[in-house]
């Protein structure tokens, strides 16, 4: 029982990728929201991902957002419901569809890009260049150790 009085949670890693991981969303959700962007962070990132990989499955989206097949489902049907992207049959598989970013939800990326790299400009400004890399090296090196975990 010793260790575990002498234990502070705020001391773990993990306390604190999940406390900047709940900040960080809440903070740019707040900014989207005050110029009238109906999405949320997980949205935008799906937007993102299509934006760079282009008409993708569902699956495809899954594996990249590492999310399961039920959130990211939720998130593609509230997107499509917002007119941001659409499902398209795939071309490789009648039976499957792809989504695709709709003109409206370029549109919408065009205001959140520019204000979600202004954040983390923001975010890291009073962070040293070499402490930003050395933490994103630690950080990349965490994840692929679970990743091989699994």
């Amino acid at each position: 029982m010793g260790e575990l009085n002498q234990f502070k949670f705020e001391q773990v890693l993990g306390f604190y990728i999940n406390r900047v991981s709940y900040l960080m969303t809440e903070e740019i959700e707040k900014r989207f929201k005050a110029v009238g962007l109906n999405i949320v962070a997980q949205e935008f990132a799906i937007l993102m991902r299509l934006f760079q990989e282009g008409n993708v499955p569902q699956a495809t989206i899954i594996k990249l957002m590492m999310r399961d097949k039920t959130t990211i489902t939720r998130r593609v049907n509230g997107l499509v419901k917002k007119g941001l992207v659409q499902r398209v049959m795939s071309p490789e598989d009648r039976r499957c569809f792809n989504i695709q970013l709709t003109g409206e939800g370029k549109e919408a990326l065009e205001i959140a890009f520019p204000m979600a790299m202004g954040f983390q400009q923001e975010l890291v400004a009073g962070v040293s260049p070499e402490d930003r890399e050395v933490t994103v090296k630690v950080l990349q090196q965490l994840a692929q150790t679970l990743m091989d975990l699994k």
